[in-house]
């Protein structure tokens, strides 16, 4: 569970439920020229210090739903109550949810919480993992972390890996890692690429329904990428140059998502918490943060694709 002092630039974690409307698959486990990126849409980005993972990842089906017994139910029920929490502003009891060592590692002020939870919320798409291991579990999940002001109902997902233990009978929060999903394996995958000073090609026709894109990053420097819902009758690059000039994101424009920052030469995946809506939208690269702590657009590195 991401606290306030974890989220160096989000897009990492009220609403459970972007989760697609099929039925699941209950499966038991125990155990821009440079611009700056405004802060509401540096949420979704490489969030803790994560990476991508290997190149050809598989997360579990779209409709599978773990059930947990035993310890992992535990587990889970202290975790669910963590972001429960989270949802309703509760300061104190989040904090009392982090553990005496993560508190030590990791100092969390009540002003930071507070203002982390002014700012975001934690969408939870699902739990794919808990295992135990005495006094000490790992929780890994998908979710994202976006502004609470976000209007779209469909975002990009982090993968996120917790780790909890267990303090006087109590399971309590020590410490978190995003990464970019793994792609389902029952979904189509598109495959596109970062290169440096070019534009991304999207292969079309896009598959109907659900669909992630597999991100190759081809460029020397490691890079992160965005999408954006936009007009149909934008200019893209007029777009991303208002964008990076301004703190807000222009009228009609609607805030996705982004992924977990991609080194060169390797992989990620930007998946989605359910269909893309009927309509046009824009990738957009982006670099790490520079000496002034910004995140520049690569304005020149953007792909236009629309969603029949």
């Amino acid at each position: 569970m991401i606290v306030a002092g974890a989220c160096s630039s989000g897009g990492s974690s009220s609403a459970l439920g972007s989760a697609s409307s099929a039925e699941s698959e209950q499966v038991t486990l125990s155990a821009p020229v440079d611009a700056t990126v405004p802060a509401v849409l540096a949420t979704q980005a490489a969030v803790n210090g994560g990476g991508s993972p290997p190149a050809g990842t598989i997360a579990l089906r779209r409709d599978a739903k773990p059930v947990f017994t035993g310890e992992a139910a535990d587990v889970e029920k202290a975790f669910r109550a963590n972001l429960d929490a989270y949802q309703r502003k509760d300061v104190d009891i989040a904090l009392g949810n982090i553990s005496k060592e993560g508190q030590q590692k990791r100092p969390t002020s009540r002003a930071d919480l507070a203002d982390f939870m002014d700012s975001f919320r934690i969408v939870l798409y699902r739990v794919t993992n808990i295992a135990v291991d005495g006094t000490r579990a790992t929780v890994d999940y998908e979710n994202a972390i976006v502004g609470r002001n976000l209007k779209s109902d469909v975002t990009t997902l982090l993968a996120q890996h917790d780790v909890w233990v267990k303090e006087g009978g109590t399971w309590k929060f020590l410490s978190d890692v995003s990464s970019s999903p793994g792609i389902p394996e029952d979904l189509k995958a598109v495959p596109i690429t970062m290169r440096d000073g070019r534009q991304i090609t999207v292969p079309v026709p896009l598959p109907k329904g659900e669909f992630a894109f597999s991100v190759t990053n081809a460029g020397a420097a490691t890079k992160g990428l965005f999408i954006l819902g936009i007009p149909a009758d934008r200019d893209v690059p007029s777009l991303l140059k208002e964008i990076g000039s301004s703190d807000r994101m222009p009228d009609h424009v609607l805030e996705m998502g982004a992924i977990s920052d991609i080194a060169a030469g390797s992989t990620g995946a930007m998946v989605f918490s359910g269909a893309l809506h009927t309509g046009r939208y824009v990738l957009v690269a982006r670099s790490t943060e520079d000496e002034y702590h910004r995140k520049p657009l690569l304005p020149g590195e953007y792909a236009e694709f629309s969603v029949q």
